[in-house]
C-alpha cells in the first residue's frame, strides 16, 4: 500500500495510473493472458488488472510458500525494519531480505533503516543475506550499512537521477563517482576491503 504522501495528494501524479512504469506488468505472458486484449490495444482496462494485483492486502507470510512454487527465481522481501519480522522470512524461506523503510515515505516517523539494520542483522543470524535500502547517496553511506552487517546495498534514486540527466553516460557516472568516494571513505579510515568493515569502525576510539 502506498503511505500519506502530501505532494502526491498536492499534485495528483500516478504515473501507473497512465500506464506509464508498468513495462514489468504489461510484457509479462501471464499478466497479458488475464486480458481481452493486450494492453496497447486497451491500456484502461491493463491499467485496472495491475491495480487490482499491486495492492493485495489479503496475501500473508504462508503466501511465500506458493510464490516458491511458482518460480526458481530468488525470492527478496523488501521493507524489513523488526526483528521478528526477519526471523519470519528466514522461517518462510526467503532467500534474502532488505532492511528499508521506502526512503521514509510510508509511515512518516518510522524508524531510520539504518537504526533499524543491526538488530534485523543478529536476528537473521547469517541464514540469509541482508540486503540495505533507503538513504544510500556517497560511499561512506554504504561503508555504514556493511560495517553494521549489510552483506550489500542498493543504490536505488542514483540511477535514476543520472538517467534522467544523461541517459546511459549519467548511469555509469553515478556509479563510477560512488565507487570512487566508497574506495576513498575506507582508504581514509584505513580499510583496504570491505571484510574489515564493523561495527567497531563507527565508535568514537577515544
Amino acid at each position: 500500500m502506498l503511505g500519506w504522501r502530501e505532494r502526491d495528494l498536492q499534485h495528483p501524479y500516478l504515473p501507473f495510473l497512465l500506464g506509464q512504469g508498468l513495462a514489468n506488468y504489461f510484457t509479462d505472458p501471464v499478466f497479458c493472458s488475464r486480458l481481452p486484449q493486450p494492453p496497447l490495444a486497451d491500456p484502461a482496462s491493463a491499467i485496472r488488472l495491475w491495480a487490482s494485483l499491486f495492492s493485495n492486502t489479503a496475501l500473508t507470510w504462508s503466501d511465500l510458500a506458493w510464490l516458491r512454487e511458482q518460480t526458481r527465481l530468488p525470492i527478496l522481501l523488501k521493507g524489513i525494519l523488526h526483528p521478528d519480522d526477519a526471523r519470519h522470512a528466514v522461517h518462510h524461506g526467503a532467500d534474502a531480505i532488505i532492511v528499508s523503510n521506502h526512503g521514509g515515505r510510508q509511515v512518516d516517523g518510522a524508524i531510520a533503516a539504518l537504526d533499524a539494520l543491526p538488530d534485523v542483522v543478529a536476528a537473521v543470524q547469517n541464514k540469509i543475506p541482508i540486503l540495505f535500502d533507503s538513504g544510500i547517496r556517497y560511499g561512506s553511506d554504504a561503508v555504514k550499512a556493511i560495517a553494521l552487517g549489510a552483506n550489500a546495498v542498493l543504490l536505488g534514486r542514483l540511477y535514476i537521477w543520472g538517467l534522467a540527466i544523461a541517459g546511459e553516460q549519467g548511469v555509469k557516472d553515478v556509479v563510477q563517482n560512488f565507487l570512487a568516494d566508497l574506495d576513498l571513505t575506507m582508504a581514509l579510515s584505513g580499510h583496504r576491503s570491505i571484510k574489515e568493515l564493523t561495527p567497531s569502525i563507527l565508535t568514537d576510539a577515544s
